[in-house]
């Protein structure tokens, strides 16, 4: 073993932990000492069936088991996806280190496939590890039941898939982080198909009442109305959302069937995460104080509390009575207090970036706020009439100008309004892209000249082709709108009637 350098030995046997000693000094003789070839020569090897010489199983080094289970694909979603600029910015040592650790437990993974195959597939998905894996699976259950890559006629299974369990090294941590993810993933979903399929037979199974897709009953949930309508979780947290994206927090019944029904406590514990419960309750708090009338009213704004407090003039503080908050605030930028330095003063303090200042003049300009509870909008579609959705407002305002209106203060002359006034229709897009840029342009400007030291170049934003790409199909997708004209009614409308196809679809039948 002397003949074989420490750092060839520590290459190889952080892969092949199990090679025996003798093997490694002869393949070390024949590669000089080359782990890279090594390992590669190895893993080709195995392709063809070949195993390597093993150490006897009584001095193999103990490796802890984990289940593939243990890390649950419900924490690994939010962290994965298949986008290769999560690698952006990694050095190429990383990156080398990231794909060899990546093929590895690939090939570990899906013994059935070539090592070249697992190699291309990882290329055609950006090297990711997490993609590499589904495309892999995908090709196994290809709906012809045909897989597109060709199979090892005797595959055998290959140990070497928890090799990297207790690797310290960050590129081999991350690629067996996304492995176990995409794994536990995987089983996840092969049990759920299997649960499916077992409430089928059982005759316990329902049609979602809003996606109409068919689900286990004990994986729905229910509204608490006089009769049940049974929903799966995704089309209820959808719901909860929506509702937090419009300022509101009831969460009713989604049938078509006239139900007044909502979702109890319980219900809503099995489709809620904490963030989603925290937000739905802030605007139920807001909601409350809105309507209570109190004149004066400050909030403090790290957590629900508010309390009667003196103008502005008098208190610019705000003390938080919160046990859990107990921060004292100014209520003029609602940050933490900085007094007796002014707003300005305090942030040129905090070190707030140039860049930052920008991104928060851009983040601005897009952003509305309703002139009279103050809840931020922005608009995604339709005219520029637009009306607050909080609970106790409805104050209607134009999005061009943002003052309150109605019909008349447009240029559609059918409802009221003059040429030349604030445009009834135009596009969202193209109004954000505008003003996002004239804001930008301000922006740079103003730091520019506050910072004479430090390079422009420095405040410029790199964005990756892909998202310039998504920018001009997301524009492409939402032109101006044409004027529309209130449509005329028949005197005897058709009765259109929707009969339910026994797939969860509809037709159309229109009667005259």
């Amino acid at each position: 073993m002397g003949a074989v350098s420490e750092a060839f030995q520590e290459a190889v046997m952080a892969l092949f932990p199990d090679m025996c000693p003798d093997h490694l000094n002869e393949l070390g003789t024949r590669f000089n000492f080359d782990h890279e070839q090594v390992i590669g020569h190895v893993i080709d090897q195995q392709d063809l069936g070949r195993q390597y010489p093993k150490w006897d199983k009584s001095a193999k080094r103990k490796r802890q088991e984990v289940s593939p289970v243990a890390d649950g694909p419900a924490e690994k979603k939010m962290k994965f996806n298949s986008d290769p600029a999560r690698l952006a910015g990694k050095d190429s040592l990383f990156l080398r280190t990231y794909k060899k650790a990546g093929k590895i437990l690939l090939a570990a993974g899906f013994p059935q496939f070539y090592a070249q195959d697992i190699e291309d597939t990882l290329n055609k998905n950006g090297n990711l590890v997490y993609a590499a894996y589904k495309a892999l699976e995908d090709n196994l259950q290809n709906k012809d039941g045909k897989p597109k890559l060709k199979l090892k006629p005797r595959p055998k299974a290959n140990p070497l898939d928890s090799i990297f369990d207790q690797s310290t090294n960050e590129a081999e941590r991350m690629a067996d982080d996304e492995y176990r993810a995409a794994k536990a993933e995987s089983q996840k979903r092969k049990e759920e198909e299997l649960h499916l399929d077992r409430a089928k037979a059982q005759g316990l199974t329902a049609d979602c009442g809003c996606c109409y897709d068919e689900f286990a009953l004990d994986r729905m949930v229910h509204c608490n109305g006089e009769v049940l309508h049974w929903f799966c979780p995704l089309c209820a947290k959808t719901q909860a959302e929506t509702q937090i994206g419009l300022s509101k927090y009831e969460l009713s019944c989604m049938s078509t069937d006239q139900c007044h029904g909502g979702f109890s406590l319980e219900q809503r514990k099995l489709f809620l995460d904490e963030a989603t419960t925290i937000a739905l309750d802030r605007i139920e708090k807001e909601a409350v104080l809105r309507l209570a009338g109190i004149e004066n009213l400050a909030k403090c704004p790290f957590c629900l509390y508010a309390a009667e407090y003196p103008s502005v003039q008098e208190n610019k503080e705000f003390q938080c009575e919160n046990p859990a908050c107990g921060k004292r605030s100014c209520r003029l930028c609602d940050m933490e207090t900085h007094i007796p330095k002014t707003c300005r003063e305090a942030r040129a303090e905090e070190g707030h970036s140039g860049r930052h200042r920008i991104e928060e003049a851009m983040s601005e300009a897009m952003i509305r706020k309703c002139n009279k509870c103050k809840t931020p909008f922005i608009k995604e579609n339709g005219c520029n009439k637009m009306t607050c959705t909080a609970v106790g407002c409805r104050n209607v305002q134009c999005y061009v100008c943002s003052k309150s209106c109605d019909y008349a203060h447009f240029d559609d002359t059918t409802r009221g309004g003059k040429k030349g006034q604030c445009p009834l229709f135009d596009s969202v897009e193209q109004r954000h892209e505008d003003e996002v840029r004239a804001a930008e342009l301000k922006a740079r400007e103003q730091v520019a000249q506050e910072n004479p030291n430090i390079d422009a170049e420095a405040f410029q934003f790199n964005f990756s082709e892909r998202v310039k790409q998504d920018e001009e199909r997301r524009k492409a997708n939402n032109p101006a709108p044409a004027a529309r004209r209130a449509p005329v009614v028949p005197l005897m409308p058709p009765d259109i009637r929707r009969p339910r196809l026994a797939n969860g679809r509809f037709s159309l039948c229109i009667r005259g």
